[in-house]
């Protein structure tokens, strides 16, 4: 059976230079899980390193696989400009990571409801113990004198029947938010590479030509994604539940519990990342002749609108038009080269 072409452009981008790619992967994931670990001493800051550390980290390993190829090297400052370049105007906001967020907030509260809700009524049929557990915790919780450590003491009562009950709730649904959000963060690091063909591009625009080329490629581009990348996934979800069994068996405690599995999450998602690099670059290299089509529509979409709306000269009209075509080259040279692959 023939293998598939995408599948052997990504493992052709692997084979190039195995080592190099192993050393950047794991330096990469290993960077990411330190960075996760931190949460351990200070609970909830990787919110903002997710944000301000871990994509640009990421994004860094992107530029710096690219890099290599063309120069064959890998080294320290190359890797310190590729980060700082991140927070440049061509790339920032480029992962959409607020709005993977939101997406990944909608899915963890979706599925801790549906969750909460079957356990819920479940357990009010087959447990009295569990709704005189949730009475108390509910009065002490609306009481005027809360304390925290009378909540803690409830959640703790009857066995740690309420805590088991919240960890099944919540981790579950928590994983799957984060895994979608960065499903989504993933997805979107694919305008990495179409701007580094299409320069001086902006945000505004490179995010209509991506809107445009999901449009019309949606099924199959999710089927290209999940064929390359689904072991990462795996990984990810298993070492998150690895993770909060971990740190349940070591501590009862949320905040045990949850920096356990974005630790364990990140380390078993590091093995995938040698390949993950090579497997984004043979991603868009694939629809690279969408790209163009979508350049060519949105810049005709753009270019009518301004017509449209503003009272141009002649020369005004004639120059527009002369900057727009500018922006379709870098792709065109690319045409022959890069068509989108039938199977």
């Amino acid at each position: 059976m023939q293998e598939n072409r995408l599948i052997s452009e990504a493992r052709n981008n692997y084979k190039n230079a195995p080592f190099s790619t192993w050393f950047l992967g794991l330096t990469v994931g290993i960077l990411i899980t330190a960075i996760l670990a931190i949460d351990y001493l200070a609970p909830g800051i990787s919110l903002l390193t997710f944000a301000f550390l871990i994509v640009p980290i990421l994004f860094s390993g992107m530029l710096q696989h690219i890099v290599f190829k063309t120069r064959g090297q890998l080294t320290i400052s190359s890797s310190l400009k590729a980060f700082g370049l991140y927070y440049t105007p061509s790339f920032f906001g480029t992962f959409s990571i607020l709005t993977s967020a939101l997406k990944g907030l909608i899915t963890f509260l979706a599925t801790e409801t549906i969750i909460s809700f079957t356990c819920s009524g479940i357990l009010q049929f087959t447990n009295p113990e569990f709704v005189t557990a949730i009475n108390e915790f509910y009065e002490i919780f609306e009481s005027q004198s809360i304390s925290y450590d009378d909540l803690f003491n409830a959640l703790y009562a009857h066995n740690n029947l309420l805590f088991n009950y919240f960890v099944i709730c919540v981790f579950p649904a928590l994983g799957l938010g984060i895994i979608f959000a960065f499903y989504n963060i993933s997805r979107n690091s694919i305008l990495v590479y179409f701007k580094m063909h299409v320069k001086n591009v902006t945000n505004r625009f490179a995010k209509m030509v991506y809107s445009d080329v999901v449009r019309r490629n949606r099924k199959a581009m999710f089927k290209d994604y999940m064929m390359l990348n689904w072991p990462l996934f795996v990984l990810m979800a298993i070492g998150f539940a690895g993770g909060a069994l971990g740190g349940y068996f070591w501590q009862m405690d949320f905040m045990i519990m949850l920096p356990f599995s974005l630790v364990a999450m990140a380390f078993m998602g590091t093995f995938f990342l040698p390949f993950y690099f090579g497997n984004q670059e043979a991603f868009y290299d694939k629809y690279v002749h969408e790209f163009q089509i979508s350049v060519k529509q949105v810049t005709n979409f753009l270019l009518n609108s301004l017509q449209n709306n503003i009272d141009l000269s002649t020369e005004e009209k004639e120059k527009l038009e002369r900057s727009m075509n500018d922006l379709e080259n870098p792709l065109e040279d690319a045409d022959e080269n890069n068509k989108k692959d039938p199977d």
